[in-house]
């Protein structure tokens, strides 16, 4: 008996999907644990994720899955969009296969259990149950029961609070305990930086990956990948004789290919040049020739890097210079009608003072940063947000960002430290200060906002890295009882935090043998693209946001004078 193992793509009951070698891989293997590392641009949200919530609700439908993220506000506003773009590549219908945030219609399954609230889900037309759970909001999942659990950007998560999730992944046995899904975990990410203080947890996940069980697996899914092309193929020519074989030999072999799933665990680690086939060459020499060669190793290729203390800028920040769980959710997410929709604005900040000023560092050029932030009491100062705009878009456009952000603040101050350099064509009024000073106390129809901006650096002298380095070493150690305690918001101000701890220390000699210490700023020629998480500019706000006149005098040693004492202008 021949064997047709070629299917007519031309054929008109046949529908082409683009996946890249690895993906089709993971979804070949269908392990009941899957880890993916993987470079940027691999599609691990729309392809990879996307696919296994299909898989997950044709294998265990009406099951529940927590899909759990760092913040809630990541997961309604990055990662859920990005799957439900996936779902909709792949043939899926908001409405008709899967709804978000809603009760489902009635011509979807149950999930097995009764759903209390049906806020902050996503439902499938299968009656599989999706709930979105974050680490900042850990009591929307309390006591429920899930059958796998999933999420995106792994290197966000913190073990110790995944692992609390962990005991929930049970129930539903005598209905789910057939599927080799049932007890797994899915989760994706980029390489993890520790430098950034991103968590490498998942990378210990390999040691638990069977090589030999992942091969039975592959050899055992290709088998029945055969017979699934010659059923179709005898379907086809209507060969019934061939057909009842080929059933009869396909259950056989799936039950074989289950069982060989069950407690499976499979770990990749792979570049973005396993989507080279859409990106191209001209992608990754663009990124060679424009990126630090230390970032392209940890976010294209996948490679681990160091950068020694020695090295940095700012070496003595650590994790305690840094907090988590920023937002709020009562003032505004919560009462939400589509929380897809939802636009945020300070009200989601925790710690925002609305009824006092904000205080802002603005540097300014081809990518123009805003850094805002507020003293806490006496002894705390809290960074809360960063703007950014980048060219063609300047600072009109990021004095209407800063408008839309806060727009619901009662006291409408902002005090903005900004880049001497602004100060140029003053006297014309064409200075950046006075430009952003405009674009946010003016809307585009030049009525009044409100808002009033008073220009702090006015006469301000030149703040020297050597300055900056001196008094960010105390800021960040917090060894100096005059400053107050040094507090970033993780989440809102990610490019902060992680332009403070790429930036790089350079030393240098003068003219008169003195040693002195200066910021690399090479990282400023990268692509537009490369500037936000990847260049200086973000730092050089927040340099020029506490690097005043009260700050500076108290390092010790240290005499600042300005020329004269900032006003509003």
């Amino acid at each position: 008996m021949s064997r047709k193992l070629k299917i007519d793509k031309l054929s008109d009951d046949v529908e082409l999907r683009y996946s890249n070698w690895f993906s089709t891989m993971c979804n070949f293997i269908s392990p009941q644990n899957l880890w993916v590392v993987a470079g940027r641009a691999t599609s691990k949200t729309e392809d990879i994720l996307a696919e296994r919530v299909q898989e997950l609700s044709y294998e265990m439908p009406g099951c529940f899955v927590a899909l759990t993220s760092d913040t809630f506000m990541n997961a309604t506003k990055n990662i859920l969009p990005g799957l439900i773009e996936g779902l909709k590549r792949k043939g899926w219908k908001e409405g008709l296969h899967f709804v978000v945030n809603e009760k489902p219609p009635k011509f979807f399954k149950n999930p097995y259990k009764v759903v209390l609230s049906w806020r902050y889900t996503m439902t499938t037309c299968t009656g599989t149950h999706f709930k979105i759970i974050s680490q900042d909001r850990p009591s929307i999942g309390a006591g429920d029961s899930y059958q796998h659990k999933m999420g995106d950007e792994s290197k966000y998560l913190v073990e110790k609070k995944l692992n609390k999730l962990t005991p929930a992944v049970r129930g539903g046995d005598v209905k789910f305990m057939q599927s080799h899904l049932y007890g797994g975990s899915t989760f994706t990410t980029d390489m993890p930086n520790i430098n950034h203080g991103e968590h490498d947890w998942i990378l210990r996940m390999e040691k638990n990956m069977d090589k030999k069980q992942i091969l039975n697996i592959i050899k055992t899914a290709s088998v029945v990948n055969e017979i699934r092309i010659e059923l179709m193929n005898a379907q086809k020519s209507e060969d019934n004789l061939k057909i009842k074989l080929l059933e009869k030999n396909l259950i056989r072999w799936q039950k074989r290919l289950r069982y060989i799933r069950k407690n499976s665990t499979f770990f990749g680690r792979v570049s973005s040049f396993v989507n080279a086939d859409i990106l191209k060459v001209s992608y990754f020499k663009t990124l060679l020739q424009e990126m630090n060669f230390k970032e392209f190793m940890i976010a294209i290729l996948s490679i681990p890097a160091r950068l020694e203390k020695g090295q940095m800028f700012y070496p003595t920040m650590t994790k305690r210079n840094f907090y988590s769980k920023g937002f709020t959710y009562k003032n505004g997410l919560d009462k939400a009608a589509d929380i897809l929709k939802y636009e945020i604005t300070s009200l989601d900040l925790k710690f925002i003072q609305h009824n006092e000023p904000i205080e802002g560092g603005l540097d300014t050029g081809n990518m123009c940063s805003l850094v805002l932030g507020q003293p806490d009491g006496e002894d705390k100062y809290r960074v809360l947000k960063f703007l950014h705009t980048l060219a063609p878009d300047f600072l009109p456009e990021l004095g209407a960002k800063f408008r839309e952000y806060f727009k619901y603040h009662q006291n409408k101050h902002l005090v903005l430290y900004h880049d001497r350099a602004a100060n140029q064509y003053k006297s014309v009024g064409e200075d950046h200060a006075s430009k952003i000073k405009k674009a946010i106390e003016f809307d585009e129809n030049n009525y009044s906002t409100g808002w009033t901006v008073s220009l702090m650096s006015r006469e301000q002298k030149t703040i020297y890295h050597q300055d900056e380095y001196e008094l960010m070493l105390q800021f960040f150690e917090g060894s100096n009882p005059e400053l107050p305690q040094l507090l970033i918001d993780s989440e809102n101000c990610k490019e902060i935090k992680s332009s403070c701890e790429l930036a790089e220390k350079l030393e240098k000699v003068n003219k008169d043998g003195k040693k002195t210490i200066h910021k690399n700023k090479t990282s400023e020629k990268l692509s537009l693209d490369l500037l936000p998480m990847f260049s200086t500019n973000p730092s050089d706000s927040l340099k020029y946001l506490l690097c005043r006149p009260e700050f500076l005098e108290k390092i010790e040693g240290q005499e600042y004078q300005s020329v004269s004492a900032p006003g509003v202008y």
